[in-house]
């Protein structure tokens, strides 16, 4: 098997896999429903950069980090990435806990066809002709879903357009996925340290006052 092939079917393992992941994804949120959505994206930016450093140095690839930080050009353009990655991420929380899971659902079934829209534009990328069927399907699938759901399904397309717009942006960066990760969870861990500490109100921001499952959560 070629290199091609074999990278192609590792393609599609490791988008079914995340797939897999972002749609259970929703059960967690709903167990801390309790909790407001940036307060919960708080934490899982801290939770991350944390996880993440442990596993970078564990792998030895703090090396990798410092190149990437001597650039300011790369910097900027991850920082770019990451604004719009941090607000997928917290009006996908908020969409879930607010009851609008059914927009997100369908912000979801956009994104693949804006990702393959954004391959074939910029980066020359070329569909064979049973895929351009499946592609086809899925936009008249699509489009029956946005006509009957009455109204313009905001939601679903920011959620559909920052993340690939944060996706076509990360894959020309040189930066390997953990670092990354890592990189993109530091940029943002200031903002979320002051909300946290200076302005979060709720009743679970006292970590001290939570109920011992509710913090392991």
């Amino acid at each position: 098997m070629s290199d091609d092939a074999v990278r192609a079917r590792h393609g599609v393992f490791f988008a079914l896999a995340a797939y897999t992941f972002w749609g259970i994804a929703p059960v967690y949120f709903k167990l801390v429903k309790q909790v407001p959505a940036f307060e919960i994206l708080s934490h899982r930016i801290i939770w991350a950069f944390l996880m993440v450093f442990v596993l970078i140095v564990a792998m030895k690839r703090l090396d990798r980090i410092r190149p990437i930080l001597k650039s300011r050009k790369l910097v900027l353009r991850l920082t770019l990435a990451t604004c719009l990655l941090g607000g997928n991420w917290f009006l996908f929380i908020w969409a879930v806990n607010t009851d609008h899971m059914l927009d997100a659902s369908l912000g979801y079934y956009i994104n693949p066809l804006l990702n393959v829209a954004i391959g074939m534009a910029f980066f020359a990328e070329r569909m064979r002709r049973l895929q351009l069927i499946a592609i086809g399907m899925a936009v008249v699938g699509v489009s029956i879903q946005v006509i009957t759901f009455g109204s313009v399904p905001w939601v679903a397309l920011a959620l559909a357009s920052s993340f690939a717009i944060y996706g076509a942006i990360r894959k020309r960066l040189p930066v390997d996925s953990i670092s990354g990760l890592w990189l993109e969870t530091a940029i943002l861990l200031p903002v979320m340290l002051i909300y946290l500490f200076g302005f979060a109100q709720s009743a679970s921001s006292d970590l001290t006052a939570n109920p011992w499952t509710l913090n392991l959560l």
